[in-house]
């Protein structure tokens, strides 16, 4: 049987769509991108953001699938435990997996929990490593799992030589002593993503950053906060965040709940660490940037997906 894909957004390869690719190649079929031109007999769409417009060429019974789509939809468990097929991402470079689903919390900004239901541990390394140089963690919490689960994790990473990503962040909330004796003798991404999405997470902030340097962890221009803004906060609170992350020598990383002209200068001036070390908001307003050196950034930075 011929069966096509279709990711219909996303700069990353999609997981569900690599493990489905996995699945069909072991049965024996075979497996493309979609080709409205040359239909095949099963087609697969997926997307994560409810706003990307459909191709209007997709056949009208295609399995749809993807936050974008539904946030109920699940792969069976067959698929779900199958490794993911990269082939057709040549490009791509890294593992990517889930150690853990669900989370402890019910943001209202997020739909992590209405997605993957309670927290639960999920996989291990040894389910999610490829034999790739990094695994991209895409776990919405796991600083919430067991701490035996995250030491395990951790250690064999760092006995195979692999440079693991916790993609989604750690929560500084939860983090204790023993996380971060961890951390510090373990292979992390050269980023190490936390949230700091409201003021009231000030403390946590500052107490996760002094715990990662008593243990020794290098943080220097490693600590990324992804901050969220336009949901429950003022403007004032919004800069007063990021300021302090500036503070400790931290970069944020603005979250957009909105659209507005405001959310976006903001987060256009925030994500972008030249900028944010050169000139402050006021400054960036008043217009501090050249044409030519923004244009020399990453344009679409501030719209990079977290969940």
């Amino acid at each position: 049987m011929r069966v096509a894909l279709a990711q219909m957004d996303g700069k990353w390869p999609n997981l569900a769509l690599a493990k489905l690719a996995a699945w069909h190649k072991s049965r024996g079929d075979s497996v493309e991108w979609f080709n409205p031109l040359d239909p095949a007999e099963r087609t697969y769409a997926a997307k994560v953001f409810d706003g990307t417009p459909d191709d209007r060429y997709l056949p009208e019974d295609a399995a749809l699938g993807g936050s974008g789509y539904d946030l109920t939809t699940r792969l069976p468990d067959e698929i779900e435990a199958v490794r993911p097929d990269w082939s057709l991402w040549p490009w791509w470079e890294n593992d990517v997996g889930f150690s853990t689903r669900g989370c402890i919390r019910r943001c209202l900004f997020c739909n992590v929990r209405e997605k993957d239901g309670d927290f639960r541990v999920a996989a291990e390394f040894g389910d999610l490593w490829g034999g790739r140089d990094t695994l991209i963690l895409l776990d919405g919490n796991v600083t919430a799992a067991p701490i035996d689960h995250f030491r395990k994790l951790c250690d064999a990473a760092t006995r195979e030589g692999v440079i693991l990503d916790f993609s989604q962040g750690l929560d500084a909330r939860l983090l204790t002593d023993e996380h971060v004796v961890i951390i510090a003798r373990s292979r992390l991404s050269r980023t190490i993503h936390m949230a700091f999405d409201h003021p009231r997470d000030e403390a946590a902030v500052r107490r996760a950053t002094r715990m990662m340097q008593g243990a020794g962890v290098n943080t220097r221009g490693r600590l990324l906060f992804f901050v969220l803004i336009g949901f429950d906060t003022t403007p004032e609170e919004d800069l007063y965040r990021v300021d302090l992350l500036r503070s400790i020598d931290a970069n944020p990383f603005v979250m957009r709940y909105g659209s507005d002209m405001y959310q976006v200068d903001f987060a256009r001036w925030a994500n972008r660490p030249q900028l944010f070390r050169a000139c402050t908001f006021a400054e960036y307003q008043r217009g501090f940037a050249t044409p030519q050196a923004d244009g020399q950034l990453d344009m679409d930075a501030e719209d990079t997906p977290h969940e």
